[in-house]
């Protein structure tokens, strides 16, 4: 819904996955100098805003000082965009200005472009903000959590206004906030005059076809494949497997939907705590990666519809992937004798070992967030795979928060979750460096060594793609071999669209569908 009310310097094409200008006119120049690189937009002129004014630099500045203000619900995107250091407007033209980043990787000619531009006039009346430069904001950011400045405008933006109420919620998108119920319907209302559509027909990434687009809220999956049935929703996606196979397969749905199963993006994986004693050899986390049946795991629980994986890479990435990595077996025999090589000692009571001048029995806790089937038939398959070699494992199904908590401060033994990601990042420092093993730290694995922290420097600022490839091939090698992370499958989304619907757009990218492309067969 955001991405159709408000808009942002760039945008993905759902259809071929390029990148395309939407409030940009083009797509930046870019200029590298030693540590610092620069990225240089020129807005759309017939950019608008409801009120007819222009989108301008200030606006990508000021939505930039939000990104990064105190007090505000914003820490993931204040994570996500802090490599950009500073924004410098060119004198005498409102439409042009200049990023200045940290450091330099390829996947920066989309991300400096890859967030909401909203309306200063709408969201910060008074100007609290306009005379406060935002590289002032990014270096002070702890002491102006305590001014009185930013203390009033948090107040003010936090109201409840800025979410739901139609008269504010207005972007430069081709819709409008028509009505929000809560609990059962959100709709939004194609805007008469929107500027893009003078653009649209040279810039088909503007085109918005449908006059009003109505999501319906239902919790209950039962519920949701009813009103599919009945003819109430034009599109569903995520849908329970059951459900989409049953319907599949029945011609009177069959002439009714159009059921696909594209790829995303979304891996489903186990992750070890390597920072524990008991799970500090190799051997060990190994030998657990081989208690896992994958192939039976995808059809029995997805039905079929999941990828196996070797690593962090989708296999359809095929310039990425490393096809030459064995994926690793169901092998209970093999995962007994890495126990072995890892000093672990089996009796009559399980498996022990000296660890620190004490003897350690060999007992694992997994937890995974409460609610998810997946994760609790994962974790059950997981315990008595595990039992079955003579290791315990105990189950705990957590809050989110409480999971992120357990996580952050390396309070776990093995986790079962979801990573979701794209094919234009591979800037993995984050999640794999070990400069980021710290509390509170995105590597809660522990993986790492000097040499895979040169690896994924060298892979986020490499920019040809054959040595990137070589790159990324080495570093799926060097987990495998590790085993922090036991990869099991990427998922594949199962949406079903109403036969009116003519040449819908279905993609990997999230959300898996454009609906601003949809038209009604005449």
């Amino acid at each position: 819904m955001l991405n159709l009310i408000y808009q942002s310097l760039l945008t993905i094409d759902l259809r071929d996955k390029s990148i395309q200008p939407l409030l940009a006119g083009g797509l930046p120049t870019v200029r590298r100098d030693d540590s610092l690189s620069y990225f240089t937009f020129k807005l759309r002129p017939q950019a608008k805003w409801d009120n007819g004014t222009a989108v301008t630099a200030s606006d990508v500045a000021f939505s930039l000082k939000l990104l990064h203000s105190p007090l505000l619900d914003n820490e993931r995107w204040r994570a996500q965009f802090n490599f950009i250091k500073d924004i410098i407007i060119q004198p005498g033209d409102s439409a042009s200005f200049t990023l200045v980043c940290r450091g330099y990787t390829p996947e920066m000619r989309l991300m400096t472009g890859d967030f909401f531009v909203l309306p200063a006039h709408r969201f910060d009346p008074k100007g609290l903000l306009s005379n406060i430069p935002f590289h002032t904001i990014r270096q002070k950011f702890d002491s102006l959590a305590s001014t009185s400045t930013f203390k009033t405008y948090a107040a003010f933006l936090n109201q409840p206004q800025f979410a739901r109420d139609t008269a504010w919620v207005r972007g430069s998108g081709p819709y409008k906030l028509k009505s929000w119920r809560n609990g059962q319907t959100v709709v939004l209302d194609k805007k008469q005059g929107w500027w893009g559509d003078q653009v649209a027909k040279e810039a088909e990434i503007l085109r918005a076809t449908p006059g009003k687009i109505v999501f319906q809220i239902i919790p209950d999956n039962a519920a949701a494949i009813m009103a599919l049935k009945a003819g109430q929703l034009d599109l569903l996606d995520d849908m329970p497997l059951v459900a989409f196979q049953e319907m599949k397969k029945n011609e009177k749905y069959q002439n009714k939907f159009t059921f696909s199963s594209p790829s995303s993006f979304d891996l489903v994986f186990l992750g070890m705590n390597g920072d524990k004693p008991y799970l500090q050899d190799k051997h060990t986390r190994q030998a657990i990666s081989h208690i896992f049946n994958v192939p039976q795991i995808i059809n029995s629980l997805q039905g079929g519809y999941a990828t196996p994986s070797v690593g962090l890479v989708h296999p359809e990435e095929k310039q990425y992937y490393n096809k030459g990595l064995s994926p690793v077996t169901y092998d209970l025999k093999k995962a007994s004798q890495l126990l072995g090589q890892a000093g672990w000692v089996k009796t009559s009571e399980g498996w022990h070992k000296t660890i620190a001048n004490q003897r350690q029995k060999l007992e694992l806790e997994v937890i995974h967030r409460a609610g998810n089937s997946d994760f609790e038939h994962l974790a059950i398959l997981l315990k008595q795979n595990a039992q079955a070699i003579g290791v315990p494992v105990t189950i705990q199904a957590l809050e989110s928060s409480q999971i992120r908590e357990r996580l952050d401060t390396k309070q776990f033994d093995l986790f079962f979750r979801t990573l979701s990601g794209n094919p234009f990042s591979y800037n993995l420092i984050p999640l794999l460096h070990t400069s980021n093993k710290v509390e509170g730290g995105s590597n809660v694995t522990g993986f790492g060594t000097p040499e895979t922290d040169q690896l994924l420097e060298n892979i986020a600022s490499e920019e040809g793609t054959e040595q990137k490839a070589v790159l990324l091939k080495k570093l799926q090698q060097e987990m495998q071999e590790q085993s922090n992370w036991v990869f099991l499958y990427f998922l594949q989304n199962k949406i079903a669209v109403s036969k009116r619907i003519d040449a819908a757009v279905v993609s990997s990218l999230k959300p898996g569908y454009d609906l601003t492309k949809f038209t009604f067969k005449k």
